[in-house]
């Protein structure tokens, strides 16, 4: 009897730019569910926290598949930083927030970080030579 993992256990083959794409979707999903946060009122609103919840859940699912491409340190700085960024954001235009000069500055400087760690963060990956 052939043995079959179940897909959510199955190891995920992906390359460096789906991996990437998947990176956005996870911060995507985590964005929503911080909106969703913000709605339910501490979680006093029923349907924004099981919304929340479930979409939390989808967000660290994708996060973890895309391990096995990308390096922790680039991609949970880029989660993080992407979604402190896009909360900060949210909260000034959605929720009408503010933020100071200083929190604007902090958003610039956060946005440069997460270029270069992107792009330089990690040595450069060495084409193995067929003999």
């Amino acid at each position: 009897m052939r043995e079959e993992k179940s897909i959510l256990l199955r190891e995920w083959h992906m390359d460096r730019k789906y991996a990437y794409c998947l990176l956005a979707l996870s911060i995507a999903t985590e964005q929503i569910g911080t909106a969703c946060l913000e709605a339910s009122k501490g979680y006093t609103i029923l349907s924004f926290s099981v919304l929340t919840l479930c979409l939390y859940t989808i967000t660290y699912f994708i996060f973890c598949k895309i391990l096995s491409e990308i390096d922790l340190a680039v991609a949970y700085a880029s989660w993080s930083a992407v979604g402190a960024i896009g909360a900060s954001l949210m909260g000034v235009y959605l929720f009408h927030q503010s933020m100071s000069p200083i929190g604007w500055a902090s958003i610039f400087v956060m946005s440069i970080g997460v270029f270069l760690l992107n792009c330089f963060g990690t040595p450069a990956e060495e084409e193995e030579e067929a003999p």
